[in-house]
């Protein structure tokens, strides 16, 4: 024993000696590069980041030196966020450290018809401020096959603007959730082998970085089914270096309800990369009138959600529509970018503030039929994003690329210090 102490101890001074220090090496955008070796100011102000962050033994004092005691701590830091184990500190170990825009800001893209160009505009419009994009491409069928294509025109504009690309997997078919598909693939060994085979498939024909599973409406006696799938889907995802993230339904407690009780936070959250909370739809058009995101709720769930899964794995999801509900009726979708038109049509007076739910309202008459719009804007969506420092969360994504304006934009650039 006492000799391989010896052994490791000579193979550590060793990579000392013959590794050459990086105390001044800028980095990509232009943050000192630190290995093994270096020393100074910048290696104590790492050190002490590192303990702040829980990742630096708390009864180290910060020397100055980067040994191996600051080469652990970074590896261990490194492996908690995803990022490549080298040890070196860089752009990307800088920019979580001081909690800048390492955080992910995840955009949904659709092409809801021929011709649909809202998701693509928005890409090429705000590009620079997102750096995933989760292309809603291929809906599974009860036999875990795939239907549906890559969206090619946007793939491609996404690599320009250096956003990495998610393949969506989801179960909407004829404009609903085809729970009955989603069981089968799921709860079937052959169909869940089937899905996982296809996935990777499509993944390397088309070149996705990563795979987002948006598979809704499991019962809640399938939560080990669904549990089995992502622990295959994971193995599957780590050989290939792809990223896996899951969209999952918002919930206060691990029992949820008949929607949300097949999701087991704890195990998801360990098997993921990142996880997709979407804190939306708290009231939805089939309901009764009200906040599709009251900060109460949200707050419930977060509180949850960053007790059962690591909160850097945890996206804040963000609603870019709302609902306008005619009385005793179905409610329907409105846009976040047509809102303004509705306020124009119905005067300024019709917009109202809920104070304890934190979030706008509209109410107005037509055709002697009283209506209620509940729905986002800039205020209620900035209260919001103060949740991302506060649980410590590893950003957000928003339904959908191209139904918000650009008042969407400047709140996120400045709420979370975007890149430019």
């Amino acid at each position: 024993m006492r000799r391989n102490v010896r052994l490791l101890l000579i193979v550590f001074v060793l990579l000392i000696l013959l590794t050459p220090a990086f105390p001044v090496l800028a980095g990509n955008g232009g943050q000192e590069t630190l290995a093994v070796g270096g020393s100074g100011e910048r290696v104590a102000e790492l050190q002490q980041l590192l303990k702040k962050a829980g990742f630096f033994p708390t009864g180290q004092r910060a020397t100055g030196y980067f040994g191996w005691i600051t080469y652990n701590s970074v590896v261990n830091f490194e492996r908690a966020y995803g990022l490549k184990t080298d040890g070196r500190v860089g752009d990307a170990e800088w920019n979580i450290l001081y909690g800048r825009s390492s955080r992910m800001v995840l955009g949904y893209y659709t092409v809801d018809y021929p011709g649909d160009k809202l998701s693509f505009n928005s890409l090429s419009n705000y590009g620079h401020l997102i750096n995933h994009v989760a292309m809603f491409d291929f809906c599974v069928d009860g036999k875990g096959n795939l239907k549906g294509e890559a969206s090619s025109e946007g793939i491609g504009l996404a690599r320009k603007k250096g956003a990495r690309t998610l393949m969506v997997v989801h179960n909407i078919s004829a404009g609903t959730f085809d729970r009955r598909a989603a069981q089968s693939a799921i709860s079937v060994k052959e169909h869940r082998n089937n899905l996982i085979n296809n996935i990777v498939s499509r993944m390397d024909k088309y070149g996705y970085d990563g795979v987002n599973i948006d598979i809704e409406g499991l019962p809640r006696h399938l939560r080990e089914d669904f549990n089995a799938f992502i622990e295959q889907l994971s193995s599957q995802m780590k050989s290939r270096s792809k990223m896996l993230t899951l969209a999952v339904p918002a919930k206060t407690g691990d029992a949820g309800n008949s929607w949300s009780g097949a999701y087991d936070y704890k195990t998801i959250g360990r098997l993921a990369d990142y996880v997709v909370i979407m804190t939306y739809d708290e009231h939805w058009m089939e309901g009764p009138p009200g906040p599709v995101a009251s900060l109460p709720w949200v707050t419930r769930v977060m509180d949850y959600a960053a007790g059962a899964m690591p909160p850097h794995k945890v996206l804040l999801g963000i609603a870019c529509y709302g609902y306008d509900w005619p009385a005793g009726r179905k409610g329907r979708a409105v846009k976040w970018k047509d809102v303004p038109n509705l306020v124009k049509i119905h005067g300024q007076n019709s917009v109202k503030w809920d104070n304890t739910n934190s979030v706008p309202y509209i109410k107005y008459s037509r055709n002697n039929i009283n209506h209620q719009v509940w729905f986002e804007n800039r205020y209620s969506m900035a209260i919001k994003l103060n949740l991302v420092e506060k649980y410590g969360l590893g950003g957000i994504a928003f339904w959908r690329m191209g139904f918000e304006d650009a008042s969407f934009w400047e709140t996120l650039e400045k709420k979370m210090a975007l890149r430019s």
